[in-house]
């Protein structure tokens, strides 16, 4: 189960991405952006939407910037959101100022890798809105 935390990512939620000129006006459609992005192997807009200094926690480990997520899980997230499909099963979002959390619940179910996956996660997704760059992810907590 390590393992499929380690490389855990969830498919996206059929909104498509926008383009890595595009600013997002809305924090759910950043995460909706990052998923889709993740599920279309479209790494230039999951670059677009994550802040240079994102935090990202999954499988126990943390990830402290872009450079470091995109040098090691960003590929295995691609092939584990392009295998497995993921659905929405509940979401909320609480904004204030210029940040918005955004907590999902999925239900993860597919093979992947020779092994049948059937399980909840959760995901908490802090997102930031700047005037240079407008609403990017900041964190991320990934946990089932």
């Amino acid at each position: 189960m390590k393992l499929l935390v380690s490389v855990f990512m969830i498919s996206a939620m059929f909104i498509s991405a926008p383009s890595s000129a595009e600013k997002l006006s809305e924090p759910t459609a950043v995460l909706d952006a990052f998923r889709t992005a993740l599920t279309e192997g479209d790494t230039e807009v999951v670059k677009d939407v994550l802040s240079d200094d994102v935090l990202i926690f999954e499988g126990g480990g943390v990830e402290r910037s872009l450079a470091e997520y995109s040098a090691h899980h960003l590929k295995s997230d691609i092939k584990f959101s392009q295998t497995v499909p993921s659905k929405l099963i509940e979401r909320t979002r609480y904004e204030v100022d210029n940040l918005a959390v955004i907590t999902s619940r999925y239900r993860i179910s597919g093979a992947y890798n020779g092994r049948e996956i059937d399980l909840k996660m959760n995901e908490t997704v802090t997102v930031s809105n700047t005037p240079e760059s407008g609403w990017k992810i900041i964190r991320i907590h990934w946990s089932n």
